[in-house]
């Protein structure tokens, strides 16, 4: 069984996304921008979140995690390295941690550089990584926190999953170099 991704465009260049496995309480939001946008897709497919994956602590990023949680009453997952700057996290994660069972399931890859606690959210039955800032189109994320050298290095450890993933990042930045 494959999952089900929804691509959500949120605020001026963000993106959500919804994940979607074959029961009814597989539902995950990635990251959380804004909580509209989200909210109205979820409705549209009479979908209820169980979880909320984040990646890192950006407000463009996790803006909408109250509103989400207070409408569904999902779970947060986020990083560890990273948990005091982020919304309440009901499990903080590591590299090396899961979740999810079947397609559903999940693996955090631990991916420093944009920021220092960075995690993707790996989905290996699926073939597909959530990696927010981390990997884009036409590049990576800007090296706020970390160093060129751990950016590299995630980077790298991107590259090498098995078999190659598809890419779900956090923006949309081709559009300005079209």
């Amino acid at each position: 069984m494959t999952l089900d991704i929804i691509t959500i465009p949120c605020l001026s260049d963000n993106y959500a996304y919804l994940v979607k496995g074959a029961a009814p309480d597989e539902v995950a939001v990635v990251d959380a921008p804004e909580a509209a946008p989200i909210i109205a897709a979820l409705e549209a497919r009479g979908w209820s979140p169980s979880v909320i994956l984040l990646t890192h602590h950006h407000g463009d990023h996790t803006a909408g995690v109250a509103d989400l949680v207070a409408r569904y009453g999902a779970k947060t997952v986020g990083p560890k390295a990273e948990a005091g700057k982020m919304p309440p996290l009901d499990q903080a994660v590591s590299e090396g941690d899961t979740g999810g069972t079947g397609a559903f399931a999940w693996e955090v890859i631990e991916v420093p550089g944009h920021t220092l606690g960075h995690i993707a959210f790996h989905f290996p039955a699926a073939q597909a990584v959530f990696t927010a800032d981390s990997l884009m189109a036409l590049g990576c994320g800007r090296v706020f926190e970390g160093t060129p050298e751990m950016m590299w290095e995630s980077l790298s450890k991107l590259a090498a999953l098995p078999p190659p993933p598809r890419v779900y990042s956090g923006h949309e930045y081709t559009m300005a170099y079209a």
